[in-house]
């Protein structure tokens, strides 16, 4: 059976930043127990704070 497709779907976005930052972030993302970053670590960690960040501007677009 197959798995039933997502209601919001996820959409690919490429970008290239500075290669000592995603070595920091790699590795905070880094797991001893995979031995590596694990599959989806970063669209988490990207998805997380872009939802902050917006939430941010909803915030002050209020205050204003």
């Amino acid at each position: 059976m197959p798995r039933p497709r997502k209601t919001d779907r996820p959409v690919e976005k490429t970008i290239c930043l500075p290669q000592t930052l995603v070595a920091r972030v790699d590795l905070e993302l880094y797991s001893e127990l995979e031995g590596k970053v694990p599959f989806g670590a970063w669209q988490k960690l990207v998805t997380e704070l872009l939802e902050r960040h917006l939430l941010e501007i909803s915030a002050n677009a209020k205050e204003s």
